[in-house]
């Protein structure tokens, strides 16, 4: 499996982002939480898996739309006083959503480095004052149990493909082993 691009792009982000010191902590996190679901999305189109990044979106979606409701129900204030809506940690749900979708779709080789990106980004969100911990473990838990709800294993092992002309229709079915 392609996992090399991925791991590359989220961890030449991070070192990017952590290298340059005009670069606040704050957009550190931006950035990061935003690269972690590119780099699963760019890891589907490079393994061609359309059944993945179908998982991908809809898990991404049921952690962003399960984020904003517990974010407007529990109406919790940030340590630092600026949001009214810290609890679950939306740059936390989706990074964590990312990795989980990484480490379940393609396994821990994936996933490990997302888990390890994903949890500096709930680290740069405590230190920054935005959340406390458990802001990030609440959006970390939304994140992964998205991910494992709606993704599962990758099996390059066996493909299908069915097409048609019109008049007729064929199947196609490859097995490796």
């Amino acid at each position: 499996m392609k996992y090399q691009c991925t791991v590359l792009f989220f961890i030449s982000i991070l070192g990017c982002t952590a290298s340059r010191a005009e670069i606040d902590q704050d957009k550190q996190s931006d950035i990061l939480a935003l690269a972690l679901p590119v780099s699963a999305y760019v890891l589907t189109l490079s393994n061609q898996d359309r059944e993945g990044r179908w998982a991908l979106t809809k898990s991404l979606a049921l952690t962003a739309i399960s984020t904003v409701v517990l974010n407007a129900a529990i109406d919790k204030d940030s340590p630092n006083g600026n949001s009214h809506s810290a609890f679950p940690s939306g740059h936390a749900s989706v990074a964590f959503s990312s990795a989980a979708f990484l480490q379940r779709r393609y396994g821990w080789r994936a996933g490990m480095p997302a888990y390890l990106a994903a949890s500096y980004v709930g680290w740069l969100r405590i230190d920054t004052d935005n959340h406390d911990y458990v802001d990030v473990i609440g959006g970390a838990a939304v994140g992964i149990a998205s991910s494992y709800l709606l993704t599962k294993r990758f099996d390059d092992n066996v493909q299908a493909a069915a097409w048609s002309d019109g008049e007729s229709a064929w199947l196609r079915v490859q097995l490796r082993w």
